[in-house]
């Protein structure tokens, strides 16, 4: 008896699975997406001048009125480094701060 060719594909036909559908998918090839690319022109929000006062006037509020640390060893480690401390307020004078900011290496990996 003859089966219908329907039936006769339905047997021969193997799952996907196991070890052959594992090396079916390392030697399938990698979809590669499309990289974003940044078309918006970069525009100078504020002159340099005002660049330089907003500096300034933070490095003045870092001086006078400091910051407010509540980690003990970032206390320790801002007197270690010459900072006015006083309880949890840290002082830094804008020398102190220039020279530790010059000291941060320009990349990180």
């Amino acid at each position: 008896m003859n089966a219908p060719a329907a039936e006769l594909t339905e047997q021969t036909h193997r799952r996907g699975g196991g070890r052959l559908g594992r090396k079916a998918l390392r030697s399938a090839p990698i979809a590669s997406f499309p990289t974003l690319v940044r078309q918006i022109p970069v525009y100078q929000m504020v002159p340099d001048e005002a660049v330089e006062l907003i500096h300034d006037e933070s490095l003045s509020i870092l001086e006078e009125v400091g910051c407010e640390f509540r980690d003990d060893e970032a206390i320790a480690l801002w007197k270690a480094a010459g900072a006015d401390v006083r309880e949890t307020r840290v002082r830094i004078d804008r020398a102190l701060l220039m020279e530790l900011v010059a000291k941060v290496p320009s990349e990180f990996t």
